[in-house]
């Protein structure tokens, strides 16, 4: 097959530019452009702006083959259609940057260094959410569940792939299998870059032929332990939680959790549980003072009231009446006080 962009080394200064590609496809406007690309990535801001450039040129097909990995999958996401080869493998994963942090430090200079660590930390997660952002478009899923699949950052087949959404169509073609030396090669470029390399040396190590060298390492990287664990965690990422309370909080529709039953968030989501839970238990607290106070003055009444109940009552003198002893006519009243006057 004919292509007319091929990009087959890494993206960047050192590689396939986008100044490069801008004037390759300047060749072809208003043309359907064919793209080829087997590739394990390299600077994401070129690769950005060359995804942008097929977004931009309208009628591209990119043809995956080989890895095709990082930023190379961030150039594919441009083109109006991707086909991947069904001996090809997909990576994608969390953005990374070098950090020179090496020596001896005191105090001071350690907090200088976890503060500026923060504050990378912090960029990384903005580049992580429009990545998210970029590939859940083409896949139509959550951004929560996309997360998790750059958090994994393994090597899909073009099968898994397929299902996922990142590409449109599988094709067969002539596989041609490396030499067990020239598989050292490509796994040595896997480790110089850091990406993974996980069950790829064992593949090699094995002395089966070369023909079957790639179904060797797509059974040891890809093969899941069993098919029910599979399924249960598909089954677990599509679960989605309901959590009125969280949810209302945090101003979130929903949340889903990823096949590790992970739950993305962000660190202004954590602020406001935190400040929420300290404001409860400052309430608690507050509430707490107030019934042990009334605790206090209701044994002060009590006791009052036993001491009352203990106490003798007061005396109350005794009254006689003597009136029905005596009787008075009108005439002893009348003797009685005629000398007052």
């Amino acid at each position: 097959m004919d292509y007319q962009i091929i990009i087959d080394y890494s993206i960047g200064l050192c590689g396939y530019t986008k100044q490069y590609v801008r004037n390759a496809l300047s060749e072809f406007k208003d043309k359907h452009v064919d793209v080829k690309i087997t590739s394990l990535g390299g600077d994401l801001d070129h690769a950005l702006d060359i995804r942008q450039q097929f977004v931009d040129h309208g009628d591209i097909t990119a043809y995956l083959s080989g890895f095709v990995a990082s930023s190379a999958t961030v150039i594919a996401m441009g083109a109006k259609r991707i086909v991947m080869s069904k001996y090809a493998f997909f990576l994608v994963h969390k953005c990374s940057n070098f950090i020179d942090a090496w020596g001896s430090y005191n105090a001071d200079e350690m907090q200088s260094l976890i503060d500026d660590l923060t504050a990378n930390k912090k960029e990384n997660d903005k580049i992580d959410v429009v990545l998210a952002n970029l590939y859940a478009k083409r896949c139509k899923k959550p951004i929560s569940e996309i997360l998790g699949i750059l958090k994994d950052a393994r090597w899909l087949t073009a099968s898994e792939a397929l299902e996922l959404g990142f590409v449109d169509e599988v094709v067969d073609d002539p596989l041609i299998e490396p030499e067990g030396k020239e598989a050292e090669v490509i796994v040595a470029r896997f480790a110089a870059i850091g990406l993974p390399t996980i069950g790829l040396e064992n593949a090699i190590k094995n002395q089966e032929p070369p023909k079957n060298l790639l179904n060797r390492i797509v059974d040891s990287v890809f093969k899941p332990k069993n098919a029910e664990q599979k399924q249960k965690k598909e089954s677990k990422t599509m679960e989605k939680l309901n959590l009125k309370t969280i949810s209302s909080l945090l101003k979130r529709d929903e949340f889903t959790p990823d096949e590790n039953g992970c739950v993305t968030t962000t660190a202004n989501d954590l602020v406001t549980l935190n400040n929420h839970i300290e404001t409860l238990e400052s309430s608690l607290n507050d509430k707490s003072q107030e019934v042990s106070e009334l605790s206090s003055k209701i044994d002060d009444l009590n006791a009052q009231i036993d001491a009352m109940k203990k106490a003798p009552g007061d005396t109350t003198n005794e009254i006689e009446d003597d009136a029905g002893d005596t009787s008075f006519s009108v005439t002893d009243l009348y003797n009685s006080v005629k000398d007052c006057y």
